[in-house]
């Protein structure tokens, strides 16, 4: 029967096999740690460069659907049983105005006119009827509501003084006048006259 056999390793042979397994593990370890430094380093740079895109989130408001809503007109619906009450008309009694209807309407309006019988040529001048002298003198004669000469001016002279000196003071003296009127008053008014001194006239 045969003994199993062991090899007895001595303490040196055990000491280098040690250091060289020990050589052999740090070298693995450092190979490992390298490979492992690189992955991650690659993994790291991927999901660096994949960033996440940026989500731009947009809110939207929801629209309310309009709704119509018909109302429908009401409608009056009269009985055929009543009667609609009658008008009533109130008649307001007319006012009368009596207006005063003149007889006539207003009179026209007249120009003095003189009194013939008063209209008479003054004396003829001494001394210029002894002169021969003559002439026509025109008079401007004021007339008062009661037709008499009130003054009287000369507009145009007979070239003589004395004539028509003498055609003012008769005429303002001896003429009358029926006034003016207006609306049938009596009013004061104005009139021309002409005196008229003839050598011929007064030998006669």
């Amino acid at each position: 029967m045969e003994h199993p056999t062991h090899d007895i390793l001595t303490l040196s042979n055990r000491r280098g096999l040690t250091k060289e397994r020990m050589i052999g593990y740090a070298l693995a370890g450092v190979v490992n740690l390298g490979l492992i430094a690189v992955l991650i380093e690659g993994l790291a740079v991927h999901y660096l460069r994949h960033e996440a895109q940026e989500l731009k989130a947009q809110v939207i408001q929801p629209t309310k659907p309009e709704t119509v809503v018909n109302i429908p007109k009401p409608t009056l619906i009269v009985p055929k049983d009543v009667v609609a009450p009658p008008e009533i008309v109130v008649q307001q009694p007319q006012q009368t105005i009596q207006t005063k209807s003149f007889a006539a309407s207003s009179a026209p309006a007249t120009r003095a006119n003189g009194v013939n019988s008063t209209h008479t040529t003054p004396p003829y001048p001494p001394n210029a009827k002894k002169n021969g002298q003559e002439g026509a003198v025109l008079l401007h004669i004021m007339i008062s509501a009661q037709g008499d000469v009130t003054n009287a001016t000369v507009s145009r002279s007979s070239g003589v003084p004395e004539l028509d000196q003498t055609a003012v003071a008769w005429v303002v003296t001896h003429w009358k006048y029926k006034p003016a009127t207006d609306n049938g008053v009596a009013v004061a008014s104005a009139s021309d006259a002409r005196v008229v001194f003839s050598l011929k006239s007064a030998n006669l």
